[in-house]
């Protein structure tokens, strides 16, 4: 599908078909599997992408404005060549070995998912929600976390020393680690 502008549709069971510099607006993605394939140059605004299958997909150029991603997979992909995803939520996905380095994910919410593997490398996450997430190996590098809510994830680490920290919210057992790095000894 290219070069289109659709407003209000629902897609079901799409197999195999790149999207490129199309507009969508308040449309639905339902078990779509766009594994591998170019959604490039287009915009979503108000979506909802559910039980889809993006692993690989090319994103570059896209944005994502209001967008739910529903029980979806994205294993693989570099949201970071995005041109942008704002206000959006990730519900109940697998988003493992992702790459969303230097974006600006404000208020993004990620709950529920499996984050294992991603960078977050010089990625703005600024009041980000991570309810009930697993961030194992997840890479945190000048990442600005001011206010971000940690407190109910999951196997995340990041050092405080090369991190920008503000009321950021985290949860035992990995305040441990934190303090760990930074010299200190949690004790009863």
């Amino acid at each position: 599908m290219e070069a289109a502008e659709i407003s209000g549709e629902i897609f079901e069971g799409l197999d195999n078909t790149p999207l490129m510099t199309s507009f969508f607006e308040n449309c639905t993605f339902r078990r779509c599997k766009f594994i591998g394939l170019s959604l490039k140059n287009c915009r979503f605004v108000e979506c909802a992408f559910e039980n889809c299958d993006l692993s690989v997909a090319n994103l570059t150029g896209s944005t994502f404005r209001n967008v739910r991603f529903i029980e979806c997979k994205a294993v693989g992909v570099n949201w970071s060549l995005t041109s942008g995803i704002h206000s959006s939520q990730f519900i109940a996905c697998k988003l493992n070995d992702t790459s969303f380095a230097k974006l600006d994910l404000r208020h993004i919410i990620f709950e529920q998912c499996q984050l294992e593997g991603s960078d977050f490398r010089e990625t703005r996450l600024d009041k980000a929600k991570f309810p009930e997430s697993r961030l194992a190996g997840a890479q945190f590098n000048k990442t600005n976390l001011l206010e971000a809510d940690f407190s109910h994830a999951h196997d995340y680490f990041f050092d405080p020393r090369n991190n920008k920290l503000k009321n950021t919210k985290v949860s035992l057992p990995e305040a441990i680690g934190l303090l760990e790095v930074l010299g200190a000894t949690l004790t009863n």
